[in-house]
Formats: structure tokens, C-alpha cells, sequence
């Protein structure tokens, strides 16, 4: 069954989202045509067909509309025409099979954090959540079931094992992994998908394969970057496991002005360069409320001492700043320190994966940009984040794992965040004041390359923007594993055609 905090978190998300407005419905999943909606035989036989723990939802029940909104209040009008919750593999086999014997378009979740609406679809909605285990399955391995989150994870510590994860407590760990996987200790131990050592996936037939190294290698290695919803649907993770229980690290939160910026940057980027060990993790973010004034913010953590970290951000402490948090904590009350609150609301999002470091004139465009924000009369929010990369997660190749951005400084998120309720006119003016920003930096970054996990609809060049040199080997393990093209979506990595390599 749902858990009250799910039920608390989804019942927030679903009072708000009878306005959120039309901007919401564009780039989301596949439309199902109300002719080709299976009739109530067809509802029937799949709901024999699943585990007693397992459920089955239409339009009309209560725990419909509890299921069906994402996290993404943007895409809150895509209605699934049935929502299967699985609660076992097998539940997983058969929607699949179902939904291909039927015709029916269908999509998968298990956090529904998707940026660009990709896990919504008004077809069938195959949700993952009571898929939820985490289990240790050897002296540095854990097991985590395909609809486990972050907060999951992070919740099962006895063992003290940790692999890099995301900072939002709802994220799926599965779509984390798949699109890379950002956070806290990428820098030291490697992105979420470099601690991959197999997966479970169900393809369009029903049939389950395990990819490890040795199994399936070609679609383990499209598992590590290229994106959920792709090749079948990912029931199972295990991963190699860091020891932490003896581990302390020192956490941050920094708030300047704005007119810091230029030598805030400055300092931190000496600080990621001069940290060769991948001890030292940050997040920047530059910021506008919708009211008040706007923000600077430096969040993050040193693996080690106060001592330590201190030194490390010396020439940022001497900086005069408006707030300043340093704790030394154990590991992973260090992490609970880093994690996000959850926000309910509409957003969009660019992103940008430079592999340079940002000269002044760069840092004062986001700045200015961030200034300038127009939040209109509703206080929508804007946003420039940078995620800091580098050490570990550069180590393997670009050709490695289906993630290509292997020479990044930093992933680079502009968005903008408006609440339920904001006119459709207003919120498109928000989007407007991303592309502005997202143009500036291509242009003064000298890249388009964007991260797959941070999707953006509007993008055009987007095989090239996501996963560079590695798409045509990506074609040809969708054509492999998923020829008929069942699992799908606006930005979905399209089949090799027969006898091209």
C-alpha cells in the first residue's frame, strides 16, 4: 500500500494541480486516442493477471488521482487511461505484455520527477512505488528495487553503505541511475551510474534479462547514461557500495549578495581545481525569489574535518556573506544536512554541461540575468545552478557508458519554478526568460551539451545535446532490445534501421 507520506506528498501535489495552467501540457508523454482505450474486458483480464499486492486504477477512483499527478505540476492534465502499481516483477511483465497486445502507450514511474513530463502519458502508467526494497547483498553490494527514491536509500543504513546519490528525497534511484546520476560525492566516488554492477529490465516481450558486464554488455552500457524509458523498464539495481560508517564530513551553506558572484566563483572554482582527492562537493545557486531580493547561495561538503574544509574555502570565508553554516556531522547526518526540500509546483528547465570553467564576463551574464528576472504578478522563480564535476566522474571515458559528458565542469541548470494557478500567459513568459539565458551561456560556454536528466522539451538538437558521440550506438541497442519501438516518447532514442552500424 501507499505509505501516509506518500499519500501526504501526493495529496499536496494533487489539491494544486486543477490550475495549473495550459503552458503545462506541452512535450509530455504519448496521447492514446479515447477510440483505441481498451474496454472494461480488456481492464479486467490485466487486473487477474496481477499480484494481489499489487492495484489497478481508473479515472474515477480515489487513489487515481493520487497516482496519476507528477512531481511536475507542469504536466498535471496528462490523465493516464489506468494506472497499474506493481508491486512485483511480474506485475511489471504483465502491463508490458498488456500494454503491447493492446496498442497501449505507456510510460513508467517511480519518483515522477521527470523534468519534461516523460513519465506522464495518457495511456498506461506503469508506476513502480510499492517496488520499493533495499536490501545488502554482499560485503560492498546493495540491491534497490526499481521504485526506490533517494530518501529509500538513505533510510536503509544499518549496514553503513552508501553509493552516489541525488539530493531530492523523492527522486527515483532508477532514473537517477539511468540519465547518469548528479549529487554530493560524484567528485570522490563517481556518478551513480559508474557504481552500476547489474540491472534487471523487462523488455517490450515481457521477457526479463539481467545487464552486467558480462550479460548483455551492450545494453548495460546504454543502462549507464542513456536514459529511462528507452530499452524496457528497470525492476532492479545492484550496486558496488562504499563503507562509510567511519567517515565524517563537513557540510556548508553559504549565502551571499549577488554582487559577490564574480569572486565567489572565483574561489570555488580554485577550491574544485585544487581538489585532486574529489574530497570537496558543491553546489551553486544563483537565484530570484519571484519577491525579495535575489540570492547566492554555496551548498555542499568536504569529506573530512572542519579543519579541513576551512582551509580548503579559505579565500571563500574571507568573502562577507550574509549567512554561514559549517558543521562537521557524521556521514550520513552530513547528507541529511545536503538533502532538498520538496517543493510543489510547475517548472522548466534548461541545462548546459560545459567543459570549461566560467570567466568573469560569464559569471556577471548570470548574474545579470538573475537580477533582471521578471517574476511576474504571480512570483514565479528563477534559477542558474551549477553542480560542480570533475575527478571521479570524469574518470571514465566518454565512450565508456552511454553518459558522454565525461570532460564537464559542471552541469549547469537554468530554470524557472511558478505555482498552481499562474496564467498560462505569465508562465510562458517565465520559459522565455530561461531561452534567453540558456542562449547567452551556449553561446559564451561554447557548447549546447545538455544533461539527459534534466530534459528540456523545447531543445532541438537533442541527440547530439545529450549523449554526443554515443547516440548511433544507442540506436542500435534500441533496436536490439526494443525493435517495435513500444517504449517511446518525444525525445526518446529512436531504432537503428536494419543493417545500419
Amino acid at each position: 500500500m501507499t505509505g501516509r507520506r506518500d499519500v501526504l506528498r501526493l495529496g499536496a501535489r494533487a489539491a494544486a494541480v486543477g490550475v495549473v495552467g495550459g503552458v503545462a501540457a506541452r512535450g509530455a508523454g504519448a496521447a492514446v486516442a479515447r477510440s483505441a482505450v481498451p474496454g472494461a474486458a480488456a481492464w479486467s483480464a490485466l487486473r487477474k493477471q496481477l499480484s494481489p499486492a499489487a492495484g489497478l486504477y481508473r479515472p474515477g477512483q480515489d487513489e487515481y488521482g493520487l497516482l496519476a499527478v507528477p512531481d511536475n505540476l507542469r504536466y498535471a492534465d496528462v490523465w493516464p487511461a489506468g494506472i497499474v502499481a506493481c508491486a512485483t516483477e511480474g506485475d511489471v511483465r504483465s502491463a508490458v505484455r498488456w500494454a503491447g497486445e493492446h496498442g497501449v502507450p505507456l510510460a513508467t514511474r517511480a519518483g515522477g520527477h521527470n523534468y519534461a513530463g516523460y513519465s506522464t502519458t495518457r495511456g498506461l502508467l506503469i508506476q513502480l512505488r510499492r517496488m520499493r526494497q533495499v536490501a545488502v547483498t554482499g560485503a560492498r553490494t546493495l540491491t534497490v528495487a526499481g521504485g526506490a527514491t533517494n530518501s529509500d536509500v538513505y533510510a536503509a543504513r544499518a549496514a553503513n553503505l552508501y553509493f552516489p546519490g541525488g539530493r531530492c528525497p523523492g527522486v527515483g534511484v532508477a532514473g537517477l541511475t539511468l540519465g547518469g546520476g548528479l549529487g554530493f560525492n560524484d567528485r570522490k566516488w563517481g556518478m551513480t551510474c559508474d557504481r552500476l554492477l547489474s540491472t534487471r529490465v523487462v523488455l517490450a516481450d515481457g521477457s526479463v534479462v539481467r545487464a552486467s558486464e558480462r550479460e548483455n554488455a551492450d545494453l548495460f552500457w546504454a543502462c549507464r547514461g542513456g536514459a529511462g524509458g528507452n530499452f524496457g523498464i528497470n525492476t532492479g539495481f545492484t550496486f558496488d557500495a562504499v563503507p562509510v560508517g567511519e567517515l565524517r564530513a563537513t557540510v556548508f551553506d553559504l549565502t551571499f549578495g549577488l554582487d559577490a558572484g564574480v569572486r565567489v566563483m572565483a574561489e570555488l572554482q580554485d577550491a574544485l581545481r585544487a581538489d585532486v582527492a574529489g574530497d570537496f562537493d558543491v553546489r551553486v545557486g544563483f537565484a530570484h525569489p519571484g519577491s525579495g531580493a535575489p540570492v547566492l547561495n554555496v551548498l555542499g561538503q568536504r569529506l573530512g574535518t572542519e579543519d579541513e574544509l576551512r582551509r580548503a574555502l579559505a579565500g571563500v570565508l574571507d568573502l562577507e556573506m550574509d549567512r554561514l553554516v559549517i558543521e562537521e556531522r557524521q556521514f550520513w547526518a552530513a547528507q541529511d544536512f545536503l538533502m532538498a526540500a520538496p517543493e510543489v509546483g510547475a517548472m522548466a528547465s534548461k541545462s548546459l554541461v560545459p567543459d570549461r570553467w566560467l570567466e568573469p564576463h560569464t559569471v556577471e551574464s548570470v548574474i545579470g540575468w538573475v537580477r533582471d528576472w521578471r517574476p511576474g504578478p504571480s512570483g514565479g522563480t528563477g534559477y542558474i545552478t551549477l553542480f560542480a564535476m570533475g575527478v571521479r566522474s570524469d574518470a571514465p571515458g566518454p565512450g565508456e557508458t552511454a553518459f558522454p559528458h565525461r570532460d564537464a565542469t559542471f552541469v549547469i541548470d537554468i530554470g524557472a519554478h511558478w505555482k498552481a494557478g499562474t496564467p498560462d500567459g505569465e508562465a510562458a513568459e517565465l520559459v522565455n526568460q530561461t531561452r534567453a539565458a540558456h542562449h547567452t551561456l551556449s553561446r559564451q560556454l561554447g557548447t549546447d551539451a545538455a544533461y539527459v536528466n534534466f530534459p528540456d522539451p523545447d531543445l532541438r538538437p537533442w541527440r547530439s545535446a545529450y549523449y554526443g558521440a554515443n547516440y548511433r550506438r544507442l540506436t542500435e541497442v534500441k533496436r536490439r532490445y526494443d525493435p517495435t519501438g513500444l517504449f517511446r516518447y518525444a525525445q526518446g532514442i529512436e531504432a537503428a534501421p536494419a543493417g545500419v552500424r
